[in-house]
This record gives C-alpha cells, structure tokens and sequence, in this order.
C-alpha cells in the first residue's frame, strides 16, 4: 500500500509540475494496478494539457471511466475549432452561451450576417442587404430552431406562437439538381428561388450548380437567390458527417427569410421516391404519413405552405422533365464535378447522369459498394436505372427484381396532386401534362414491396 502510494505522489509531483508528458508515462505504468483509476485521470488530463485532443478522445472510448472532468466533450469542441479553423469558418465578435429558457434569444443578428448559438457552438447565415432579425416572425424563428436542432434539443419541438399570416408568393428551395429543376419548371415562373450554399471547404462543389444558375438567368431572365451558411456543420457536434439536420433543414434559409421574402409556401423537390415510396422501396398512403401530417402542420403556423410539386412523379420523371426542358444540357445533380463537369463516380452519376447519356465510370468504389449494400439506395429508381442503361449484369442478385415494364416508372401518379391546394393543383396538372403523361389505373407504384 505504501508503495502504491508513493508511485500516485510521484506521479502527482510530475503532473503539478507542468512535466505533462513524464507524468502520463509514468501512470501508464499504473493502468491495471491499484492505481489504475488514478492513472487515467491523469494521463486523460497530461494529453488535454498537451493540446492532445484526438488523443484524448480515443483514449477515452478504451477506458470510459476516465473521462470524470468533461475533458472529452472539451476536446471534441476543440477538434471542431480546429477543423473550422481550417475550413475559414468565422467565428461572432461577441460572447454568448446557450439560452435553454429563451430559445429565440439564441438568434442574433451581426451587420447582414444572421447567427445562431446552439447548445455547442455557432452556426451563421450571410444575409441579403435589408434583412432584419426584429421584423422576422416569432414562428418562424421557432420552426427554423426545430428543422436544425430537433433531434437533439427536444424542447424545439415544443412552441406554442401567434400564426403568422401568410406572404404573397411561393418559393422552391432549388439545389440546381434534377429533381428541384424539375419542380421548378412545374412551379409558377415567379416562384422565388433560392440555394443554399456551403460556406466552408468539404467535398462538395458549387462550380455545377452556379453553372446552371448562370444558364437559368441567361435562358429564363430568372435569378437564384444564393444564401452561404455553415450550418450543416450542426450534425458534426453528434459524431455524423456534415449534412442537414433534418430533412427540411434544406429550406432553413428560406424560413428565415420569409418576411423579407413576403412568402406564402416553401416548395421542395421531393418525389416519389421519398413521398409515395419508403426509402424508394414500399408503397405507403403518404398523406396518412407522420411526416406529411406533422410538417404541414408545422409550416402552416408559419403562415407557410408546405408544398411538394413533384411528389407525384419519380426521379424517372425528373429526368424526363428535365430532358424536355432548355436546361437540359446544364442541369445536373453531382455534387463533385469541377468546372462544369460531372465526377462521374458518384452514386447520382449511375442514376441522374447515366440516364440522360452522361458518361459515368461503372466500376466506381461507390457505385459498387451501394449496389452490393444490404438495403439499395433509392430502390426502385436504381432498378429502373439498371434496365435502361442495359447494367443488369453488373448486379445479377438484383435481376429478379427488375420488371420486365418499367413504363410507368416515368409517367405521373394522379393521385398526388391531391397533395397541393387550389389554384396550384391545377397549374402543376397542366404543367405535368406538357412533360408526360399519366400512370394507368391499376396503379403499379401501390404494388411495389421492394426487398432489396
């Protein structure tokens, strides 16, 4: 005992002497022994004190007990400093803890540039000239706070504000891709575009969709609204990689500036495949659908409607829009490409690109990997795209599973216009009708049971 003792004194000495390193060396020594939980307190701390973050964390996984200090939770906010520090994310000029009492009082706004203190750090908007935070609706401040932060802060589910009254004109959160293209050339042609762009270096490119954005205004006098923001980066303070929180927190900057913008609806291009199909495998009712009850519902007492203009056809169906379309030769959905080219090894470079005569390597790592996966990835649209590019034999487990007609994967279903209120219901009908055609009762979508 006494000899255990001095080992911990010695160890102690060299810790409070600032010998971070010496003292962590010598209670690796003790990991095991009697002083094995004072030993990884204090090699937990000498790595922290020695700007040793990743090393801290991983240390912490093996030996759990360890971390009796937070000294984990400080490091993960560390690596993300470092990480954003990196990528030229700024940080605001001012000092700000999290409000778990008054949520809206996390909003602040900075000059055009709008911020958002959440539980782990901060996320910004840069703002077009004239916004202002004062003149933004409670409700809609609330519902952008549940789109970012809902799966972790429960609470932001939960508000209870005076319903906005509803603005004048619709929007379509555009992303430049396929399936948004095609909701834009079904939308009215004064519907409000606007993009959210990734302010911080990652994989993603915006060379692609700027490239569309240019023809868009050089072919249809239209403008897209660009709005640069960071706060994909949310997902990143939960161990997930950069990406929306939430599936509506695509459109957040639209939220936010729906005042400014006098809007009455947001509009997403949703299609089939994630509305009338689970996980583009399995029919489902989709207006019974928690979701769609659930944001409508939300959105409406944002004074917002929740629009959906292309629930009713497929991706099959975007791409046939979008083909018969001025923008042909401009749109696209790749979010790798440089220079106004697709990468060509990506997973919608098989079934957005492929199909409309694009080149796309079909050994790609990714493609091979997400046809071999365990639960295919935008099932019945992946088929459909195998069949017509005559690729079945990259994936013969798959082939019982390939229709011998897949016609009506490209022709709409009637019954999702029923999705969107009048006078729109009628404009996207006459729309759709310039592009396809209707699917044929019995409807072969309320049969598909994928397992694949």
């Amino acid at each position: 005992m006494l000899i255990s003792a001095i080992r911990r004194w010695r160890i102690r000495r060299l810790y409070n002497a600032g010998e971070w390193k010496s003292s962590q060396e010598l209670a690796e020594k003790e990991l095991g022994r009697k002083n094995h939980r004072f030993a990884t307190d204090i090699i937990l701390r000498s790595m922290y004190n020695q700007s040793r973050w990743e090393d801290v964390i991983a240390f912490a996984k093996q030996y759990p007990e360890a971390d009796t200090n937070r000294y984990v939770s400080k490091s993960h906010r560390r690596v993300s400093e470092k990480i954003e520090a990196a990528e030229g994310i700024p940080k605001p000029t001012f000092n700000r803890v999290w409000n778990e009492i008054d949520l809206l009082e996390n909003w602040v706004q900075e000059g055009s540039r709008l911020w958002l203190k959440h539980p782990w750090g901060w996320v910004h908007w840069d703002m077009p000239s004239g916004f202002d935070l004062n003149k933004t609706h409670p409700a809609l401040l609330h519902l952008a706070l549940e789109v970012l932060l809902s799966p972790w802060v429960k609470k932001t589910k939960k508000w209870s504000v005076e319903e906005r009254q509803p603005g004048k004109h619709h929007s379509l959160s555009y992303s430049g891709g396929i399936d948004s293209t095609a909701a834009m050339l079904l939308m009215p042609d004064d519907t409000i575009l606007a993009y959210h762009e990734r302010n911080f270096t990652s994989m993603l490119n915006h060379s692609l969709p700027h490239s569309t954005f240019a023809a868009i205004q050089e072919r249809t006098n239209r403008k897209v609204l660009s709005i640069p923001s960071n706060h994909e980066k949310i997902r990143t303070n939960h161990n997930l990689q950069t990406g929306f929180s939430t599936a509506n927190a695509s459109a957040v900057h639209l939220i936010l500036l729906a005042d400014y913008l006098d809007l009455a609806s947001i509009a997403f291009g949703t299609p089939i495949d994630n509305t009338w199909l689970a996980k583009g495998a399995k029919y489902r009712h989709f207006p019974s659908s928690y979701y769609w009850t659930y944001w409508s519902k939300k959105f409406k007492l944002a004074g917002l409607r929740y629009l959906l203009p292309i629930n009713h056809i497929s991706e099959a169906g975007a791409l046939s829009v979008c083909k018969q379309s001025k923008l042909s030769d401009v749109v696209n959905s790749c979010l790798r490409g440089y220079d106004g080219h697709w990468c060509g090894g990506c997973w919608k470079c098989f079934h957005k690109n492929g199909p409309l005569g694009r080149d796309f390597n079909p050994q790609s790592k990714e493609f091979t990997t997400f046809l071999n996966a365990p639960h295919l990835r935008t099932a019945q649209h992946a088929l459909w795209a195998l069949k017509v590019q005559d690729l079945e034999h990259l994936a013969p487990h798959l082939k019982p599973h390939i229709a011998e007609d897949l016609d009506w994967w490209q022709q709409a279903y009637p019954i999702g216009l029923e999705l969107i209120d009048e006078p729109l219901r009628s404009h996207i009908r006459s729309r759709t009708e310039d592009y396809l055609q209707w699917m044929d009762k019995p409807y072969t979508l309320e049969t598909i049971d994928l397992d694949v």
